[in-house]
């Protein structure tokens, strides 16, 4: 007979949570790298318009113009806030994801411990029978040698 483990569906469903607390987490730091990337890329583009207004007015832009930059550098001054903001929010989200990740993983990993433990006592039983059913058989030959 060979080795079952009772609570094998239990496990199953343990590892099938912890793959899904694994994408969770692996979407939460793709969100907040692409949230990160966003909030570098308008940092370099703010700093660059800065330096082309300077250029630009040296060069003789109208006042309408550099108003218009003006107005549009303080547009994406508050979106680059509010991106902030977002780029808090999921970091605390990614800390959740880890927070759930790591409960799924020590319920996972309480159940294979379980489990390893179960099949070591298992095979220990199942060598203890053959070497019992060894003996009986050595005894038994001993006792038909002797009759």
């Amino acid at each position: 007979m060979s080795f079952r483990f009772a609570l094998a569906p239990l496990l199953r469903l343990r590892q099938g949570i912890e793959r899904q607390r694994t994408l969770q987490l692996q979407e939460a730091n793709l969100q907040v790298s692409r949230a990160q990337e966003t909030l570098s890329q308008l940092d370099r583009f703010l700093s660059d318009s800065a330096q082309s207004d300077c250029a630009a007015l040296s060069a003789g832009r109208t006042g309408a113009e550099l108003q218009f930059a003006a107005v549009l550098r303080e547009n994406l001054e508050y979106f680059r806030g509010e991106l902030q903001c977002d780029i808090r929010k999921l970091e605390l989200l990614r800390q959740q994801a880890v927070s759930a990740y790591r409960q799924a993983y020590r319920e996972r990993e309480v159940l294979e411990t379980l489990r390893a433990r179960q099949r070591s006592l298992y095979q220990q039983e199942q060598l203890r029978r053959d070497q019992q059913e060894l003996d009986a058989a050595h005894l038994l030959q001993r006792w038909h040698h002797r009759n």
